[in-house]
């Protein structure tokens, strides 16, 4: 059981429309928006819900020093770098750079279909780590009514039990977890000391454990051990 719970409801994130083909929600403060309660959750600082319009996207740019994944919803990302990667991903992949040192990278939708994909920067453990990057495709049988373990950090292991699916290692003491869930299944996990959660619920509704509903858009709630 945790020790806090914070209910986010989808109409409380930041809704930005910079230009024709985005439509992103903020959960943090992220590029002009700045809300002094809403930075970070530990090391989670960036987390945006992002709506992608066909033959456009996120052309070439720098990062440094953050932990950055990206899970695509629907749609197909297609992702390049200054390391040389190249690759388009569907529903249920997620696909991950840590920058490091630095790296260029864009991120573009070149199918004619709307894309959404939700995309996470981590603060990392340190400063200087080596750029590298990594993808996995998941079926959905791999994540139905179950946790889906797609990202590991370093440190402690996760605190509940989840299915292992993914080699992609965080420089940072962090897990990731994606569920697909029929309606009435029910997941049960507990946190341990010290140990926090943000939980985002990106398609449907999901009942808290209060038993009260959250909204059918991406609510969340912030959970601490």
């Amino acid at each position: 059981m945790a020790g806090y719970v914070r209910h986010i409801p989808s109409t409380a994130l930041h809704v930005s429309k910079p230009t024709w083909w985005l439509e992103s929600r903020f959960h943090f403060s992220f590029a002009d928006y700045h809300n002094p309660s809403r930075t970070a959750f530990g090391v989670l600082r960036v987390l945006n819900d992002d709506l992608v319009k066909g033959k456009s996207g996120f052309g070439k740019h720098p990062h440094r020093d953050a932990e950055i994944f990206s899970y695509v919803v629907d749609g197909r990302l297609t992702h390049q770098d200054s390391l040389g990667n190249s690759e388009a991903l569907g529903r249920g992949a997620v696909q991950y750079m840590s920058a490091g040192t630095g790296v260029v990278h864009s991120e573009l939708n070149d199918a004619a279909e709307m894309c959404h994909f939700v995309q996470t920067w981590i603060t990392p453990d340190r400063r200087g780590h080596a750029p590298q990057y990594g993808s996995a495709q998941f079926a959905p049988g791999d994540r139905r009514n179950r946790l889906l373990h797609i990202l590991g950090g370093t440190g402690a292991a996760p605190a509940w039990a989840v299915s292992s699916g993914s080699g992609i290692h965080l420089q940072q003491d962090v897990n990731v977890m994606v569920c697909e869930a029929d309606a009435s299944a029910a997941q049960a996990f507990a946190l341990g000391p010290g140990r926090q959660a943000y939980l985002l619920t990106i398609e449907g509704s999901l009942e808290k454990m209060t038993g009260h509903p959250m909204d059918t858009a991406p609510g969340t709630l912030a959970m601490k051990g």
